[in-house]
């Protein structure tokens, strides 16, 4: 080692390199992206599903007797009425839920959504990122297997086995930031987040065709009940590969790469520097919760967040019943067609994480800049689609499905730029704190936003539905204008540990410290010099 200007540097050594391609970090962000699928299809199925569980009598509106009528009270053009014609209620229509209850069996999933993000935040460093996460992903799919049983009791206990399946997937935001904390250098950081910020897009995707086509079978009325609907099949299909995931989670994750036995020694010894250069705290930091909490940085993802989820929820929740009630798809085409948007965000957000990282590598723009371009994008784009869409109807149906598919998908920048990772960029190992914080407000949004909507659109009229998707339009447009002004680049002061940093240049093995979870042990006082 040699010494110059009073900092000990290793002298003779050659930049350790570890290529993503064949990694573990990529194999472990794979895993995410597909526990992150999961959830999200167990989150949205419903929103498709419950149009082929519900009997269509339950809100006291029948097209089977005066079609015409019907048409005429919702203002339904003359050139529609073609769409409404007759259609035979199919044999999976059992249940009897209006509107209203329909809304709040919707919306609670976010009831439970919000309890816990503050307490995931904690429970990650208590438990480690590894087998929190295999928890909260069983948890939430064993509550997806038994929704189909519930269903048949009461709705009630629908709304209870969603507010805990919300309560699981609660920590899955808090807990995958906490987690790369440790395994995501910098500049690799846009790019391994993608993978989960597409995983909700595909997620959606999946459930949403899947859900539809398990819609159009029914078994024999002599089959026991809980194997009767083809709905039934789709839950326990969600749940099953939920817990199936679990396992192989927590064969190949680890809370860090110092305690993975499938990781090489060089991409290892590559995180390791990665993240002491960084000036990251050590993960036992206690959480510096005054300064984080004044903090601009923080106050621009809560704002942003709270915006832009009440417009994101509201969209993945009522959508396939605006292209019911509105845009009169069948229950076949809603499912394809409510998924459509959802593709195009998947192949967007998978397509411009790289670009992101891109761009702030080139010096094109700044890291703050990129995040203030690509969050502007992904905010802007669906408010002014959903604006458009508001005054469309069903003479234009396929035009409003257009608008939505590319709304939706520059909205995929804002996932793989925006706001999402821009949490990581200013707040370190406490990035689960602050995602939590901020997400627990947000799902206000979660819950609010179906019930809201349930009540402006309870005649389904195309008005009606204007006023809805126009609310939707302003949550976007303020999400963006609060997070040009606002937002944050690079780590902020308290999240940043230049005294722990500077032990690091004088003992190089010093480094390996920022690595470990141990629940007790403290840094050296004394450099080795």
């Amino acid at each position: 080692m040699a010494k110059k200007k009073d900092v000990y540097v290793i002298s003779g050594t050659q930049e350790v390199k570890a290529p993503l391609v064949c990694s573990i970090r990529l194999l472990l962000a794979c895993l995410a992206f597909l526990g992150f699928f999961l959830c999200y299809a167990q989150r949205n199925g419903l929103s498709v599903s419950i149009v082929c569980m519900v009997d269509p009598d339950a809100d006291n509106v029948t097209l089977s007797k005066d079609i015409n009528s019907v048409a005429v009270s919702r203002n339904i053009p003359a050139s529609c009425h073609k769409h409404t014609v007759e259609k035979s209620r199919s044999a999976s229509q059992v249940l009897l839920w209006p509107k209203q209850t329909r809304g709040v069996i919707l919306g609670s999933f976010y009831w439970g959504y919000a309890l816990t993000q503050v307490a995931s935040s904690v429970a990650v460093n208590l438990l480690g990122p590894k087998r929190f996460l295999a928890i909260l992903i069983f948890i939430s799919s064993a509550a997806t297997m038994l929704l189909p049983i519930f269903a048949k009791l009461h709705p009630s206990f629908v709304i209870l086995i969603r507010v805990v399946a919300g309560a699981a997937q609660g920590g899955l935001w808090p807990t995958i930031f906490r987690f790369w904390a440790t395994w995501a250098p910098a500049a690799e950081l846009t790019t391994l987040l993608s993978f989960q910020s597409s995983g909700p897009s595909m997620g959606t995707i999946v459930s949403l065709i899947i859900g539809g086509l398990f819609c159009t079978f029914s078994l024999n009325d002599a089959i026991p009940y809980l194997f009767r609907y083809g709905w039934e099949y789709f839950f326990y299909l969600l749940g099953g590969l939920g817990i199936l995931w679990s396992v192989v989670w927590l064969i190949f994750a680890s809370d860090t790469p110092s305690s993975n036995t499938h990781i090489s020694e060089n991409e290892k010894e590559y995180i390791r520097s990665c993240k002491a250069a960084e000036k990251i705290q050590d993960t036992r930091t206690k959480v510096p919760w005054g300064p984080m909490l004044r903090s601009q940085g923080f106050w621009c993802i809560l704002i942003s967040m709270f915006f832009c989820d009440f417009g994101l929820y509201a969209i993945w929740a009522v959508v396939p019943e605006y292209m019911n009630e509105v845009l009169m798809f069948s229950i076949e085409e809603n499912g394809f067609l409510s998924a459509l948007p959802h593709m195009a965000s998947f192949v967007v957000v998978l397509s411009t994480g790289g670009l992101a990282d891109f761009i702030i590598r080139r010096k094109f723009l700044s890291r703050v800049n990129t995040r203030k371009l690509f969050h502007g994008i992904g905010t802007l784009s669906p408010a002014i689609c959903l604006l458009i869409i508001s005054f469309l109807d069903c003479e234009r149906r396929y035009s409003a499905v257009l608008l939505l598919v590319i709304g939706i998908a520059l909205n995929g920048f804002m996932m793989s730029g925006g706001y999402v990772v821009n949490v990581g960029d200013f707040s370190g190992v406490h990035s689960g704190v602050v995602f939590g914080i901020c997400n627990t407000i947000s799902c206000i949004g979660g819950f609010c936003a179906p019930y809201i909507t349930s009540i402006i659109t309870k005649h389904k009229t195309p008005a009606e539905w204007k006023i809805a998707f126009t609310l939707y339009a302003g949550s976007f447009l303020i999400s963006a204008i609060a997070f040009a002004l606002l937002a944050r680049g690079e780590t902020e002061p308290w999240a940043r540990d230049d005294v722990h940093d500077e032990k690091i240049n004088y003992d190089v093995d010093a480094k390996k410290e920022l690595m470990e979870m141990s629940p007790v042990g403290i840094v050296p006082d004394n450099p080795v010099v």
